[in-house]
């Protein structure tokens, strides 16, 4: 039983180490090793201070559990037992397969957690890397397990399954070359970029430097193969024509790839998502369509970097298509329309509803602006559903990427400059034909009703959402809401924050329950609108890593996205209290991986006198395990 109920757990930072290694000088643990692993340790708080801690050391599939310590006054309140309860249920979300600890005194607390003795001798090779096991424990300490999941069988020759070929799947491409790693990567286009070509003529306000993955361009220079100027920004057609199909064209990316390849499901072979009785040791089966045929291929891991662009959300409000959505569509653009190009004569002279928020929705009405002042008689109208558009404008001067201020910037100039209607906070319930016109109704922030009548073309940009079908027979674990990797959630939700700075993630945060089934790219973060490429190259580099079993490359997770300029931090009334880009909230996922127990200096010395059943266990929580 938890004695004070204002402790609260959460995940400890880099700036955590001043307190974590007060606790542990204060309970005489070892800190030798300890600041490497902070990323994966937990924290117990009372009124913002650091009152407890546990770690980990996480070494592949295994992971010695170390530096549980409370801070002096407040041992025998529980918050030991809280620490290493919390930290075993990570370590079975994280697909930890085995945690050891080394103790002098308590090992007969940890076998009623159903750990159990072994000798030193056969401890996994990866734990001799511990400063533990190098003379920060004592030679009398005992070495305890606890068995989480069989570790299972590598089908060593089988490849690694690549589902998408766009920037981030062929990222992940290039990073399992560089491995040595076999590979097959399907891709749904006949071209690699196909989505990228889709909204081929739109500049990118990221600059080159932030659009290229730099395994690629290593496999790219032996060929001749020069990067454009880094500060440049260039168009989405850019990216694909100057990088992606050059690098498909390489013997050893053109060998392995299938272009026109549609994934329709993938599953473990021989197992459905109920059976779990050898579950880890079977293949992954992927299903695909390819020239109107059905194929399988066997897979000794998958990258889903499927995207969502082809998921776009409806025009609809509530999540589903506005009633008469699915009617109207041949006067519904889904997306962002080469509205000055080879779309010009369907927009040209028509009045243009854009319905959303972000910068696909900038996009197509800068456009429209642009092809009105060529055309007269071209007119915009904008519909979006949030009161507040500090958001859709962005941070202007502020935003670390100029065009992207820039973007925002011009939009509210657009708005403010009475070239468009503008309808704000309209969330849009029904679409009717009136003629060759269609009538688009709603409700406003205050449930009063609107109608906008004589719309020509709406071009609907509210974003996108994950295809969740292919992996509906895998276990995967996704955020209730966002629908992204469960541990991005609350990194991303929009409801919290605008920001387009992410704390660095990589494997293990884009990992699921189902063994080598990672989610990579804008899939990965759902219908989060935040994504930007770069991201997608760094988890590329350390999913691959995880999947070589180089964890050390792949828990060095090192990503610095340039700032938005704008949070909902900036957004909150007065006197709230907000979790975004400040202090990190008390409640928080708990460390990746398994827990770690410390080794105090002198646990060989003489023993005390005995201790009562009562503090057992919290003297448990303090030494070796």
């Amino acid at each position: 039983m938890l004695l004070n109920p204002a402790i609260s757990l959460r995940q400890a930072g880099a700036s955590d180490w001043p307190a974590v290694e007060a606790l542990l000088l204060a309970n005489k643990l070892p800190t030798h090793g300890a600041q490497a692993h902070l990323s994966a340790y937990l924290l117990a708080t009372s009124h913002g201070e650091v009152v407890g801690c546990a770690g980990a050391e996480v070494y592949g599939r295994v992971a010695l559990l170390r530096s549980v310590a409370v801070a002096p006054g407040l041992h025998e309140q529980g918050i030991g037992r809280l620490l290493v309860e919390r930290l075993l249920q990570e370590a079975r979300f994280r697909d930890i397969a085995a945690l050891y600890l080394l103790t002098v005194t308590a090992p007969e607390y940890f076998a009623q957690h159903g750990f159990k003795r072994m000798k030193i001798e056969d401890a996994p090779q990866a734990l001799k890397a511990s400063a533990e096991f190098q003379g920060a424990c004592p030679a009398c300490a005992a070495l305890m397990t606890l068995v989480l999941r069989e570790a299972p069988a590598a089908p060593g020759t089988l490849p690694v399954a690549v589902l998408g070929a766009g920037p981030v799947g062929l990222a992940a491409v290039a990073q399992l070359i560089e491995r040595g790693l076999p590979f097959v990567a399907l891709e749904a286009g006949a071209e690699v970029g196909a989505n990228l070509l889709d909204y081929r003529h739109v500049q990118l306000f990221s600059p080159w430097q932030f659009d290229i993955d730099p395994a690629m361009a290593r496999l790219l220079a032996p060929t001749g193969w020069t990067a454009p100027p880094a500060a440049g920004l260039p168009q989405a057609g850019e990216v694909v024509e100057r990088v992606l199909k050059p690098f498909a064209a390489l013997p050893r990316v053109a060998a392995s790839l299938q272009l026109g390849a549609r994934v329709v499901a993938v599953s473990r072979e021989g197992f459905d998502k109920v059976k779990s009785a050898g579950r880890d040791q079977a293949a992954f089966l992927v299903r695909y369509e390819e020239h109107g045929q059905l194929h399988e291929l066997r897979a000794r891991a998958v990258i889903d970097a499927t995207g969502t662009w082809n998921q776009p959300n409806p025009v609809g409000a509530n999540g589903l298509p506005a009633l008469g959505e699915a009617g109207a569509r041949a006067q519904i653009f889904y997306g962002i329309p080469d509205v000055t190009g080879a779309l010009r004569s369907r927009y040209e002279g028509r009045r243009t509803l854009v319905v959303g928020a972000g910068h696909s929705a900038a996009n197509a009405l800068l456009s429209l602006a642009e092809l009105a002042r060529q055309a007269p008689g071209t007119r915009l109208a904008w519909a979006v559903r949030s009161p507040v558009l500090q958001r859709v404008f962005g941070g202007g001067d502020a935003d670390a990427l100029p065009a992207r201020g820039a973007l925002g910037a011009s939009l509210r100039r657009l708005r403010d400059g009475g070239v468009l209607e503008f309808f704000g906070g309209l969330r849009i319930t029904r679409i009717e034909q009136v003629g060759k016109q269609l009538r688009v109704s709603g409700l406003d922030a205050q449930q009063r009703s609107v109608i906008v009548e004589g719309i020509d073309e709406i071009v609907c940009a509210t974003g996108q959402r994950p295809d969740l079908s292919l992996s509906s027979e895998l276990r995967v674990r996704l955020d209730p809401w966002l629908e992204s990797t469960e541990a991005l959630g609350p990194l991303i939700d929009p409801n919290l924050h605008s920001c387009g700075t992410v704390r660095p993630h990589g494997h293990r945060e884009l990992a699921h329950p189902e063994p080598g089934f990672y989610t990579l790219g804008v899939k990965s973060y759902g219908r989060a609108p935040t994504f930007l490429m770069a991201t997608g190259f760094e988890q590329a580099r350390s999913v691959v890593a995880a999947i070589a079993g180089d964890l050390a490359a792949a828990d060095r997770v090192e990503l610095e996205l340039p700032e938005t300029g704008v949070c909902s931090a900036n957004l909150t009334p007065a006197g709230a209290t907000t979790g975004c880009c400040g202090p990190t909230p008390e409640l928080v996922a708990v460390a990746v991986a398994a827990p770690k127990r410390g080794c105090g200096p002198n646990s060989c010395a003489p023993k005390p006198a005995p201790e009562s059943a009562a503090q057992a266990p919290e003297r448990a929580s303090r030494c070796c395990g």
